[in-house]
């Protein structure tokens, strides 16, 4: 799939500062597949600017990382996101001041970023997740992309919630949030990279309709206010970036 454009990153490099993660609740931990057992995770967007827009949403995604990739006999850490923007910066640097020059890409950087990360770190695999917008499709009331499927939510505030419809007739796209996670292992060999939907970034709003003909409300998107999320959606959209190959499959909720 296309990386996602340019490399606007900050500064020089100390990946010093790794920390541990915080503890996850353990009742919706996954076991980590496969021989990991050190797991790197980056701060979400470090190879990436991140849209305003996803910005309230990103520390939900963020808690719900954790839990998924919290695991018992796995370890999980992370590194400051000053510290790992400005690694990046110095990779993409490296890589450019090599033999490909100006032509060196995303996977060449990304290479140098985890030989440096492991100067400073044990770890079997690097996670490097980003937040991004997508435009979903909209038929009807649902809205598809990126391997989920979301209900249009109607806002229902004041006299015009009498005037919602029952369905909606909207036919298009809709802007929505997806996390994209490419995995690495130690040498810095691609192991996966995926894409899950997360959630919509819009409502639908039903708007009177003033005038002799009684066609009914005029229904249009309008933003969320805030960091509203449904955390089983948040938690699907993570598995399809990281379970099909790295990761088992994400259990039902209290099984």
């Amino acid at each position: 799939m296309a990386r996602f454009p340019g490399f606007l990153i900050a500064a020089l490099a100390s990946a010093s500062l790794l920390a541990c993660a915080n503890p996850p609740p353990k009742a919706r931990s996954v076991l980590a597949g496969g021989a990991a057992q050190n797991l790197l995770i980056l701060p979400l967007n470090v190879t990436a600017i991140m849209s305003p827009e996803l910005e309230d949403l990103s520390a939900l995604v963020w808690s719900e990382l954790e839990v998924y990739l919290g695991a018992e006999g796995k370890r999980l850490r992370t590194v400051s996101f000053r510290d790992a923007r400005r690694l990046w910066l110095s990779s993409v640097q490296q890589a450019r001041a090599g033999e490909k020059g100006a032509r060196a890409g995303f996977d060449d950087a990304v290479r140098v970023l985890v030989l440096e990360l492991a100067k400073h770190a044990d770890f079997d695999t690097l996670i490097i997740p980003s937040l991004f917008i997508r435009e979903a499709k909209v038929t009807g009331n649902i809205a598809s992309w990126d391997g989920v499927v979301r209900a249009l939510e109607f806002e229902q505030n004041g006299s015009e919630a009498r005037h919602l419809p029952a369905h909606s007739s909207f036919v298009g796209v809709a802007p929505a949030a997806s996390l994209h996670a490419v995995v690495l292992d130690a040498e810095g060999n691609e192991l996966q990279d995926a894409v899950g939907g997360l959630e919509l970034l819009v409502r639908v709003r039903a708007m009177k309709v003033v005038g002799p003909e009684n066609r009914g409300p005029r229904l249009e998107f309008a933003p969320h206010t805030g960091p509203r999320a449904n955390p089983e959606n948040l938690r699907e959209g993570i598995a399809g970036a990281l379970a099909p190959f790295f990761l088992p499959p994400l259990p039902s909720e209290g099984r």
